[in-house]
C-alpha cells in the first residue's frame, strides 16, 4: 500500500483498521469476487492481483461496475467466492435481508467479508442506521444462514479517545491545527496500550471500536428430512 503524509495526517484510525485488516486476508480475495460499497475507494486497500473484482455501488461518482443495492442483489445465486462489504451494513435499514443476499450470491463455501462501526460518530451515506454488538451479529448472520468465523474487535477504549482527540485537531481552525498535528505521535502512542494485555484483561476491552467480520456459507446443504402425513 502507498502511505504518505496525507494519509497519516487525515484518514483516521478507523479507516487505517480497516486498511490493515484487508490487507491481513489479501489472501482470501481470489476468484470472483463482489465487492459491495467500494465505489468510491476510500482507504489504500487494492484488490489483490488476479482476482476477478466486481464493484457495485448505489453511488454512481465512483464508477462502480454496476450500480446495486445490497438488499436486493441483481445476480444469480452462488456466482462469487468473496463477497466484500466494509463499512457498509451500517447504511442499511435491514441488515438481515443484506447479509441474506450475500449469502445467496456466494457460492457454497465462498465467505463474506465485512466491516461494521460501532464506537464511531454517525456519518450519513445517505443514512446512518444502526450499530449492532458482537452478539446481535452472531444472531443476525446465522439467521441469514452464514458460519461465523471471525468477529474480531478492531479498536477500543484508548483509540476511540484518540480519535476524538484526533478530530479536535482536524476540525480546530488553522492557526490551531498545525501546532496540533505536533500531537498526533503522542495519540498514536495512546491508541496501541489498546494491544497490551494489561488493558484487554480489563473493563477497558469492553470498549470496542467496530469489528471485522468473516462468515462462511456452508459448502453442503442440509437434507430436507420429509415429514410422514399423520
Amino acid at each position: 500500500m502507498t502511505r504518505g503524509l496525507a494519509y497519516y495526517l487525515w484518514v483516521s484510525y478507523r479507516r487505517k483498521r480497516v486498511d490493515a485488516d484487508l490487507e491481513a486476508l489479501d489472501p482470501a480475495f481470489e476468484g470472483r469476487v463482489l465487492d459491495v460499497g467500494g465505489g468510491r475507494r476510500r482507504g489504500v486497500f487494492r484488490p489483490p492481483a488476479g482476482a476477478r473484482w466486481i464493484v457495485a455501488d448505489l453511488d454512481l461518482s465512483g464508477g462502480p461496475d454496476v450500480a446495486v443495492d445490497i438488499q436486493a442483489l441483481p445476480f444469480h445465486e452462488a456466482v462469487f467466492d468473496t463477497v466484500k462489504a466494509t463499512e457498509v451494513l451500517e447504511h442499511v435499514p435491514d441488515a438481515a435481508r443484506a447479509l441474506a443476499e450475500c449469502r445467496r450470491v456466494l457460492r457454497p463455501g465462498g465467505r463474506l467479508v465485512a466491516t461494521v462501526p460501532f464506537l464511531e460518530r454517525l456519518h450519513a451515506d445517505p443514512e446512518d442506521y444502526a450499530r449492532f454488538t458482537r452478539s446481535m451479529w452472531e444472531r443476525c448472520l446465522g439467521e441469514a444462514g452464514l458460519t461465523p468465523q471471525t468477529i474480531a474487535p478492531q479498536g477500543g477504549y484508548f483509540t476511540h479517545l484518540a480519535g476524538l482527540l484526533r478530530f479536535l485537531v482536524l476540525r480546530a481552525p488553522r492557526p490551531l491545527r498545525w501546532p496540533g498535528y505536533l500531537t498526533f505521535p503522542l495519540l498514536d502512542l495512546l491508541a496501541r496500550l489498546d494491544g497490551s494485555a494489561r488493558v484487554q484483561r480489563s473493563a477497558l476491552a469492553s470498549f470496542v471500536g467496530g469489528y471485522l467480520i468473516v462468515a462462511g456459507k456452508p459448502s453442503t446443504v442440509q437434507p430436507t428430512v420429509a415429514r410422514t402425513p399423520r
